[in-house]
């Protein structure tokens, strides 16, 4: 077996065991009264200085959560200030492969240069938006599934 497919066999079973059976963690923002859970494997949410959120890695480097919240810029509207983090994506460069808005929340993925990625909206406390990213390796896709059904499961609103 070469290199790189026994990475690739690592890397899935490593991430294969992530929504399955093992320890999942937690997040809470007090800023923007959002929570989400943390991946097993993933390092603790490292906070920006700004307590809007913050990034957390997988064991291996090869994947990223990033968690945050922000204030409404368009003044209560949720679902148009979700569709501007779309509008920018696809200014970025991202093919967008998936997309999809409920009254509650808004998800959308796509992928670029061998990358894939997944972000989900809610309307967060105080007039504000929350959101999470998750973006890993393509190879990985498969793996990952499970792991982004948890977290957007588990991103919720939770005003103090």
């Amino acid at each position: 077996m070469n290199k790189l497919a026994i990475l690739a066999f690592v890397s899935i079973a490593m991430v294969s065991g992530l929504a399955n059976g093992a320890e999942w963690g937690q997040y809470g923002n007090a800023r923007f009264g959002y929570w989400i859970d943390i991946p097993p494997r993933f390092s603790a949410i490292t906070e920006a200085d700004n307590g809007d959120g913050g990034i957390s890695q997988s064991s291996d480097g090869s994947a990223e959560l990033r968690v945050w919240g922000r204030h409404l810029v368009l003044a209560d509207d949720f679902q148009a200030e979700a569709t501007r983090g779309i509008d920018k994506d696809v200014e970025s460069g991202w093919n967008i492969t998936y997309q999809k808005q409920q009254s509650d929340w808004v998800s959308w993925s796509g992928t670029k240069d061998g990358r894939t990625f997944y972000q989900r909206a809610i309307p967060a406390c105080n007039n504000a938006i929350a959101f999470f990213r998750l973006e890993y390796e393509d190879n990985q896709k498969e793996a990952f599934h499970p792991v982004v059904e948890r977290l957007a499961a588990s991103l919720r609103r939770q005003c103090g």
